[in-house]
């Protein structure tokens, strides 16, 4: 044994003394020169932001932006491609873009992009502002999304929603040397523009199929504004920062539609659990749901109006579950439910805002499920209680040994004792194997039965 052991040491440390010498060359060999690096001259942090303006996308610009100053980049570049989003959102990106300690270049690429509404006031607020050849800017005048009609109330928030706008990106494009009266009608009139336009009109400052001829044509460049200076971009180094996996997943849970499905199912899932508790699947997955919608939700514009449609739509189906109105209820509370996702959320955006085709189906959906499952929990438990021997009670069992009177049967997939009671008991007749017979009650390990009539 002691033998057979030393073999297997000598023959693992000739193993690994050939692997050693194996590689062993390759390690002795000196790796090749780095080839120079072009980035010797510092960082342009390159960010992505192709996607709406929300509170996802304005985190990431936040949290992209204090990178960029830890690593002391030179510029920051923004690559914008949006439709635009929501205006908090907004006026947070820019006043991170203002407090930025580097300039901050907004380009709108690739070819085929668009800085459309929000994304309009964050290119004339970048301090240098760049679009693609085949790209456009502008339909920036915003949007208010809920009820009231023309009435005059309504027409008068929405003129002062709109000179706030105008006023806010006019103040924006004068700060940065750039066409205030271009930027004020893409607020009152949304005008959209190409970049060929829009830089003989003096609304950005230049146009770059790429980011390297970008970098190229920003050497030299006069930045106007706070943060005037001439930007020396000679041997800067590319630096891509996509959109993280985090904020992904952010951005899908802040979309309206996204967090009042979350938010529904959730109720639903709760309703499900709270009037047939023990199910465990439908409270976990709706607590899980409830909390995601919750979150999405406290992250955008909510009315009123929305919030107490939710609540009194599911409270009606759950009261059509315990009073006989014949769907009243329960319908009214669908329609409640579809009426508070097409007015939960106010963004103010025809970016971001509830499909009113996905709320209106879901919500007839998930309120019909509802009201289904909480009607059938709700009778389940009216139900009168049947346990232990009363189960036994009416069960229809097959005669093994002969009852005269007393017997056995096979019922309920088990053998009892059985008496027989009735005509058959007192005549003497009895019954034969084979005899169908009708469980009427239950007296300790004894069953008394009676013939099942053919």
């Amino acid at each position: 044994m002691r033998g057979r052991r030393l073999r297997l040491t000598l023959f693992f440390a000739l193993a690994l003394a050939g692997a050693a010498a194996a590689i062993a060359p390759a390690l002795a060999k000196k790796p090749p020169p780095a080839p120079p690096s072009s980035g010797s001259g510092g960082i342009a942090y390159s960010i992505q932001l192709q996607a709406t303006i929300d509170p996802a996308t304005q985190k990431w610009i936040s949290s992209a932006l204090d990178d960029a100053a830890s690593e002391d980049a030179k510029i920051a570049i923004i690559r914008l491609d949006t439709p635009g989003g929501l205006s908090d959102s907004m006026r947070s990106i820019i006043q991170d873009m203002l407090a930025a300690p580097m300039p901050v270049v907004v380009y709108v690429s690739p070819d085929g992009a668009r800085a459309g509404s929000a994304g309009a006031y964050i290119t004339v607020a970048g301090d240098v502002a760049a679009m693609a050849p085949e790209t456009n800017i502008g339909s920036a005048t915003p949007i208010s999304i809920g009820p009231g009609g023309e009435t005059a109330v309504s027409k008068v928030l929405g003129r002062k929603i709109t000179n706030d706008a105008a006023a806010y990106v006019r103040a924006l494009a004068k700060a940065h040397g750039r066409n205030p009266k271009l930027a004020e009608r893409m607020v009152r009139r949304a005008t959209n523009v190409t970049a060929t336009r829009a830089l003989h009109a003096g609304l950005i400052d230049l146009i770059a199929p790429s980011e390297e001829a970008l970098l190229r044509k920003l050497d030299g460049f006069h930045v106007q504004g706070p943060k005037a200076q001439v930007l020396d971009t000679a041997g800067l180094e590319l630096e891509d920062h996509d959109l993280p996996l985090q904020y992904q997943l952010l951005e899908i849970i802040v979309n309206p539609t996204v967090s009042y499905l979350l938010l529904t199912l959730g109720l639903v899932g709760l309703g499900i659990e709270l009037f047939s508790p023990g199910l465990i699947a439908p409270g976990t997955i709706g607590l899980i749901s409830f909390l995601l919608g919750l979150y999405g939700t406290a992250q955008l514009p909510v009315t009123v109006a929305g919030v107490l449609l939710l609540v009194f739509g599911v409270g009606l189906i759950v009261a059509e579950a315990h009073l006989p109105t014949h769907g009243i209820l329960g319908g009214s509370g669908v329609a409640a439910l579809v009426a508070s996702g097409l007015l939960l959320y106010d963004t103010k955006s025809s970016a971001f805002e509830v499909s009113p085709p996905v709320v209106i189906f879901v919500g007839l959906l998930l309120g019909g499920f509802m009201a289904f499952a909480v009607e059938r929990a709700v009778r389940a438990r009216r139900l009168p209680a049947r346990t232990g021997w009363e189960e036994m009670v009416g069960a229809v069992g097959e005669v093994r040994e002969p009852l005269d009177p007393v017997g056995q049967i096979f019922v309920e997939g088990a053998l009892w004792r059985a008496e027989l009671e009735g005509d058959g008991a007192v005549d003497g007749r009895g019954l034969d194997r084979g005899s169908r017979v009708r469980v009427e009650s239950v007296e300790g390990l004894t069953l008394r039965v009676r013939p099942l009539a053919d």
